[in-house]
């Protein structure tokens, strides 16, 4: 790729993710995330937006994928350059919002809008709070809501210190990350030791958060899902628009989540304290404008905090898109450019998305399936509408990679939660990983 020139057109010959002269455009700082190429060409379609793709091909994904980006978007291309080298590059293309859909471009997409001077994403200040989940707690109890005792170990010794101060069962997890990588259930000192010295091995010069274990309760969701919900809310200049409540699968050993599915299956009273939760949360975080996905855990004594993240959660596009037709890309990007979001899912029959994941405790993951035909037959099971197995092609999945170690995915819809339920076994029963070398 090439710098753009110093006074670019704004949409490439054909157009494939622009729009008529005039239109907005957004800027989209591309990676891996809750978004890939063809939901974005699509959502800026829906908004009537131009879009220039932000890349950097330091990253695998963007470089795997740069053959596609070019042939679909408008490139600005940073890789190499410093805060204000990137911001000049943007610039050229004269955006009129910034918006990311992945956790690992949060920080540069915050540094970029600063820069440019495009309020509606958030500040640098704020997003620190985002990606730092021990900055989160200390928000979170400074503003008096409530969450389990947590503290920061920055080498394996220190965690001794922390379970000290938090106590046991407790769980372990990455200051910064995403999808349950190194996230782990510890019921022991000697437990926490071992945890803690994998993950400062895999990650040197990274630090653990430890916290006290929530307790699950299971009549929160019901019994055949997961202890826990993430809250969609759009917010716009302080504003909290309620998008939805997705329900959850339960999850897999040690905390790896298997899937979301719309709508959710709280009582009412529940999921209005589950929005009242998650609007505290963006009021102590100090979020302003954006797409937050809030995780909670559903307590005996009510919802409790987990996590807040700044972005569309991974998948949830998709599963509210299957189930009600509303875009929440289109929506991210319509915040980004100042407009408020005023539409509100509303679901016929369930839609959900089903990860296929490896078992945990064995080094290689799971080598392959017990037959091909099995493997086959989750295409036939009545309300699997995409199985998405192109995973397995590769090289063995490995537990540890956490929600992103999928086998593959199951895309989908059912009359009602009964049939998800029932759905949700016949997978199970066709799955049989097989251990050890193909």
């Amino acid at each position: 790729m090439t710098q753009p020139p110093a006074r670019p057109a704004p949409y490439p010959p054909g157009g494939a993710a622009g729009a008529p002269g005039g239109s907005p455009v957004v800027g989209v700082v591309y990676d891996v995330g809750a978004a890939g190429p063809a939901e974005v060409a699509t959502a800026a379609r829906a908004c009537g937006a131009g879009v220039v793709l932000v890349a950097d091909t330091a990253s695998d994904h963007v470089r795997q994928l740069l053959p596609v980006l070019a042939k679909r978007f408008t490139l600005c291309d940073v890789t190499g350059l410093d805060g204000a080298g990137a911001a000049a590059a943007v610039a050229a293309y004269a955006p009129a919002g910034l918006v990311t859909f992945s956790e690992s471009r949060m920080e540069a997409t915050s540094a970029l809008a600063a820069e440019l001077g495009l309020g509606h994403w958030h500040s640098p200040a704020v997003t620190r709070r985002l990606v730092d989940k021990l900055a989160q707690r200390r928000a979170f109890a400074a503003a008096g809501l409530d969450g389990p005792p947590f503290a920061a170990a920055d080498k394996a010794v220190g965690v001794a210190d922390a379970l000290d101060a938090v106590g046991l069962p407790a769980v372990l997890k990455p200051r910064r990350g995403t999808g349950s990588r190194f996230v782990t259930r510890v019921d022991s000192a000697a437990e926490a030791r071992a945890a803690a010295a994998e993950f400062f091995a895999a990650a040197p010069g990274a630090e653990l958060l430890v916290e006290g274990l929530l307790p699950g309760d299971a009549a929160g969701a019901g019994p055949e899902w997961g202890d826990y919900v993430s809250v969609e809310t759009a917010v716009h200049e302080g504003a909290c628009h309620r998008l939805c409540v997705t329900g959850k699968f339960p999850l897999v050993r040690p905390f790896r989540e298997r899937g979301s599915f719309v709508p959710h299956t709280l009582r009412p009273q529940l999921a209005e304290r589950a929005h009242e939760l998650a609007e505290a949360a963006v009021a102590a975080l100090g979020v302003r404008d954006g797409i937050v996905h809030t995780e909670l855990k559903l307590t005996a004594d009510g919802p409790c905090l987990i996590e807040v993240n700044g972005r569309l959660g991974g998948l949830v596009a998709d599963v509210v898109r299957r189930g009600s037709g509303v875009d929440l890309v289109a929506a991210a990007m319509r915040l980004a450019l100042g407009r408020p979001v005023r539409e509100t899912p509303r679901f016929d029959g369930v839609a959900y998305q089903y990860a296929l994941l490896p078992p945990a405790g064995t080094p290689g993951g799971a080598a392959g399936w017990t037959t091909a035909a099995a493997l086959a037959g989750l295409r036939r099971l009545p309300g699997v509408d995409l199985a998405d197995l192109r995973a397995l092609e590769g090289p063995p999945a490995d537990w540890r990679g956490g929600a992103t170690a999928r086998l593959g995915h199951l895309h989908g819809r059912t009359r009602d939660h009964s049939d998800l339920a029932q759905l949700t076994h016949a997978i199970d029963d066709i799955c049989r990983p097989v251990l050890g070398d193909m």
